[in-house]
C-alpha cells in the first residue's frame, strides 16, 4: 500500500519537475545544451518507478517539452542551425539516459531474480538432503533391527517368526527402492527425459484394481470407487497413469485418520476424463498451496509423516505430459480434493530423449 502511494507521489513530483524545467527553458536564453541535461534529471528519476508504462510516459513528455520549446521566439543573436542542433542533442541525451538507466534497472532485476532462484534452489537442496536422510534411516533401522534379533536368537527360529521378519525386511527394502526410483525419475523429469508409450488404457479396470490394492493394505480406511461416469478407456501411458492414480489415492490414505473414507469419482466433461480423489484428512495450509507441486516441497503440517516430497511433482508432470491438468481444493483440517483432467483422445507428447524403453517402472 505504501509503495503505491510512494510511486504516485514520485510520479507527480517528476511531472512537476519537467514542467518547471520547461518553464525555465522557454523564459531564458541559457545554452540549450545545458537545458537538455536538465531534462535528464526527471527522466532519471522516472526509472525509480518500475512500471514500464510510467517510464515511457516520462520520456515521451520530456521529448515533447523539448520540441515544444522550439516554437517559442528564438533570440536574434542565436544561430538557428546551432539552436535546432542543440535541441536534437537534448532529445538524444534524454533517450540515451533512459536507455542506460533502463538497462541498469533490468540487469539488477535479472540478477535479483537469479539470486532469489539460487537461494530457493539451495533451500530445496538442504530440505532434500534432510528428507532423504530421514527416509533412508527408517527402513535401514528396520533392516538392522530385524537382522540383529535374528542373529541373537540361539535356538532355531520358527517358520512363522522367520516369515514375519523376512517380510518386514523386504518391505523396508521395497520402501528404499521406491524412494530411489522416485529420486531418479525426478531427475529425468527435470531433464525432460521421460518417454511416453500411448495405448488404450481401461480406466474402470485400472482404478478398481488400484483401489482394491490399497484396501488390502489400508484396512482401517474405507475406499469408495465410483467411476461409472468415466469413459471406459483413454489414450494414455499406462505406467504413468498408474503412478498418478496410485500416488493420489495413497496420499489420501496416508494423510487421513483411521476410519475415514477416501472417495474416488470419475466423470466425462466434453473431451476430458475427470477423476477426483477426495479425503477427510489433515488438509493443506493455504500458504502451501502455491508450492504444492514443486519438487522436494512438503507442507508445513506433515511433520512426522513419511514422504519424499517428489510424488506430487511427478504427478503434475505426468498429467501435463498427457495434455491435462491437476487441480487441488483443500482446507486445513477438513480434507482435500485432487482433480485430474486428461483428454480422452490423448495428447501427442513433446519429443523427449529416452534413456530406456520403459517410461516408468511398473508398481511392484
Amino acid at each position: 500500500m505504501w509503495r503505491a502511494i510512494f510511486r504516485k507521489k514520485l510520479f507527480i513530483a517528476i511531472m512537476t519537475a519537467q514542467f518547471m524545467i520547461f518553464a525555465f527553458d522557454t523564459t531564458t536564453r541559457a545554452d540549450d545544451v545545458s537545458i537538455g541535461f536538465l531534462y535528464t534529471i526527471p527522466t532519471l528519476m522516472g526509472f525509480l518507478i518500475i512500471e514500464r508504462g510510467l517510464q515511457i510516459t516520462i520520456v515521451v513528455l520530456s521529448i515533447t517539452l523539448i520540441l515544444t520549446g522550439c516554437f517559442f521566439p528564438v533570440p536574434i543573436e542565436t544561430d538557428l542551425l546551432v539552436f535546432f542542433a542543440n535541441r536534437v542533442l537534448s532529445i538524444i541525451t534524454v533517450l540515451i539516459t533512459g536507455i542506460m538507466v533502463n538497462y541498469r534497472v533490468r540487469m539488477e532485476q535479472t540478477l535479483g531474480d537469479a539470486l532469489a532462484k539460487e537461494r530457493k534452489a539451495s533451500a530445496m537442496q538442504r530440505a532434500f538432503v534432510s528428507m532423504v536422510s530421514h527416509e533412508f534411516r527408517t527402513p535401514l533401522t528396520i533392516i538392522d533391527g530385524e537382522a540383529y534379533r535374528m542373529g541373537k536368537v540361539k535356538q532355531a527360529v520358527s517358520p512363522e517368526d522367520l516369515q514375519t521378519r523376512v517380510k518386514s525386511i523386504r518391505q523396508a527394502v521395497s520402501r528404499m527402492i521406491v524412494l530411489i526410483e522416485r529420486i531418479l525419475y525426478t531427475s529425468r523429469a527435470f531433464d525432460n527425459k521421460i518417454s511416453m508409450h500411448l495405448e488404450r488404457v481401461n480406466l474402470w479396470t485400472l482404478l478398481k484394481s488400484i483401489g482394491r490394492q490399497h484396501s488390502e493394505v489400508a484396512l482401517s480406511h474405507q475406499i469408495k470407487v465410483n467411476v461409472h461416469d468415466l469413459p471406459v478407456s483413454i489414450r494414455a501411458d499406462r505406467n504413468l497413469v498408474t503412478y498418478i492414480l496410485d500416488n493420489l489415492i495413497g496420499n489420501a490414505i496416508k494423510y487421513s485418520p483411521e476410519g475415514s473414507v477416501v472417495e474416488v469419482t470419475g466423470q466425462t466433461n466434453g473431451t476430458m476424463a475427470v477423476i477426483a480423489v477426495r479425503d477427510q484428512g489433515i488438509g493443506i495450509p493455504e500458504a502451501d498451496l502455491p508450492n504444492l507441486f514443486e519438487p522436494y516441497y512438503r507442507g508445513g503440517n506433515v511433520a512426522g509423516i513419511s514422504g519424499s516430497g517428489v510424488g506430487l511433482y511427478l504427478v503434475e508432470t505426468f498429467v501435463r505430459m498427457h495434455g491435462g491438468r491437476i487441480l487441488v481444493e483443500s482446507v486445513e483440517g477438513q480434507g482435500s480434493v485432487f482433480t485430474v483432467q486428461m483428454p480422452v483422445a490423448g495428447a501427442e507428447p513433446a519429443p523427449a530423449v529416452s534413456t530406456g524403453e520403459s517410461s516408468f517402472p511398473d508398481k511392484q
